[in-house]
């Protein structure tokens, strides 16, 4: 699978970054998890970039970005890769362990099973997480909602 980021190289090249199954990922360089997680804190492999950015895609365009508006902070994108390689071994990710922990908590109510909730939310990818919305069953709270609540309660 892959997904797109900007690989930092002097400017900021568009650039598929690949996950496979075995934990490898080519990020213009082949790194496992720990690796990758590296590359994000030394800046080679971004999702956000500075106004005034020189950017390339391919061999197609370059530019300079202006009036730059992200959606995916660098911590939020590790969280996304490592869910990637989950799902490729088909182990639950953590919206499948988010879901599960708040099904826990429909049935118990206990405060460990409350915390249990705010653990996996918070580590679902914050642009991910409005997902879990959508597949909850109508006849119950939403997850977003019960968070909120439960957060309340545990402060």
């Amino acid at each position: 699978m892959f997904a797109y980021a900007f690989i930092h190289n002097g400017w900021y090249f568009v650039s598929e970054i690949k996950v496979y199954q075995d934990g490898m990922i080519d990020c213009w360089d082949m790194v496992d998890f720990e690796g990758f997680k590296q590359k994000i804190m030394q800046g080679w492999v971004v999702t956000t970039l500075p106004n005034n950015a020189p950017v390339s895609v391919s061999h197609l365009v370059r530019f300079t970005a202006t009036e730059v508006q992200t959606f995916l902070k660098e911590e939020e994108f590790i969280k996304e890769v490592g869910d990637v390689i989950e799902e490729l071994n088909r182990r639950p990710t953590s919206m499948d362990k988010c879901r599960e922990a708040f099904q826990r908590f429909q049935e118990e109510h206990s405060e460990e099973a409350r915390r249990q909730v705010q653990e996996t939310y918070e580590a679902v990818p914050e642009h991910l997480r409005w997902f879990l919305l959508d597949e909850m069953d109508p006849d119950i709270i939403d997850v977003q909602s019960a968070y909120n609540v439960l957060k309340k309660k545990g402060s």
